[in-house]
């Protein structure tokens, strides 16, 4: 396949795809990231927090109608996702930047494929991806098989966001970007800090596992400052200073502190770590047991509990 000739931000609006307006549209991959070059910060679901929050910060996005959604920062004040060459520096991509330009729309309870028309790949020669008879092609269809799980975490995470919404323990945080030819960019997101939210026994383990992934991916902005009127400050010269290094090809060790895990299931269910490792099965070690557990998987790192627990992965999984 080519590849884009257009090398510039992709700032314009998705559209609903139409037949009628957009079925000459030709595509092709792109190659490198430019279309989301001077975003600070991509939309991501749920299910793909944890794994994402071990790259960059995960906060919170307000929505227009007064909810809100997670999403990933794609710039802080000591590193940037995207290379002074434009290439991805994490090691996983954000479902919304590895489907892009395509993406879907929800308008009167109906859900519709969208797509970024002016993005680079569909700048050039590349593959139909609308039949002459209005169709789809292959290639639309195996990208609306991709959309399909992606689309369904997202509605999966509303009710997510509406319960830890309800709590109101979100708090704003403004980030300012300096762009290199010195204007300034602010944009406020949300964000807790408040651990003691994790030891609420009514919170769901969707909630639960988010808010406490949440945490440790900001752990170093909130001790920064207090989240109360904080400001990151990011420049375009702090961030080609870290274009220059190499990716990091490891998670800290500390990013997820399985101790502080343990910690919160004992408070919150009144139990003690001699009680996860023992022998008893009384109700409440049962429910801190599962819900230990379940936190664990979410985090990937169930090895890391088991040693903790001194039992086996096959044994924590069964709490599950």
């Amino acid at each position: 396949m080519s590849t884009p000739d257009n090398n510039q931000p992709n700032t314009r609006r998705a559209e609903v795809l139409s037949p009628e307006r957009l079925g000459t549209l030709r595509f092709h991959k792109a190659n490198n990231f430019a279309f989301a070059a001077d975003w600070l910060y991509v939309p991501v679901h749920h299910k793909e927090a944890n794994r994402l929050a071990r790259q960059f910060p995960v906060l919170f996005y307000p929505l227009p109608n007064g909810g809100a959604m997670p999403c990933m920062l794609l710039k802080t004040r000591d590193k940037s996702a995207l290379s002074s060459q434009l290439t991805w520096q994490g090691r996983v991509l954000p479902d919304v930047m590895r489907l892009y330009p395509f993406g879907f729309s929800k308008q009167k309870g109906r859900t519709s494929l969208a797509v970024y028309p002016d993005a680079p790949h569909f700048s050039g020669k590349g593959e139909k991806i609308i039949t002459s008879k209005g169709k789809p092609t292959q290639r639309l269809n195996g990208i609306l098989k991709q959309l399909a799980p992606v689309q369904k975490a997202f509605e999966q995470t509303l009710p997510v966001m509406k319960e830890l919404l309800s709590l109101n323990v979100l708090k704003p945080v403004t980030i300012t970007v300096t762009r290199a030819n010195g204007e300034t960019e602010r944009v406020t997101l949300l964000a807790c800090a408040d651990k003691s939210i994790l030891s609420n026994q009514e919170l769901s383990s969707a909630v639960r596992t988010l808010l406490y992934v949440h945490q440790q991916s900001c752990a170093r902005l909130f001790k920064q400052s207090s989240t109360k009127g904080v400001e990151q400050t990011v420049t375009d010269e702090q961030t080609a200073k870290v274009a220059t290094k190499k990716a990091e090809k490891a998670v800290p060790a500390d990013h997820v502190n399985i101790q502080d895990m343990i910690k919160q299931a004992c408070d919150r269910f009144d139990v003690s770590l001699d009680d996860l490792r023992s022998r008893k099965r009384s109700d409440a070690i049962k429910r801190a047991r599962e819900a230990l557990a379940t936190d664990a998987n979410a985090c990937d790192c169930l090895p890391d509990l088991a040693i903790q627990l001194e039992r086996s992965v096959d044994t924590i999984k069964k709490w599950i």
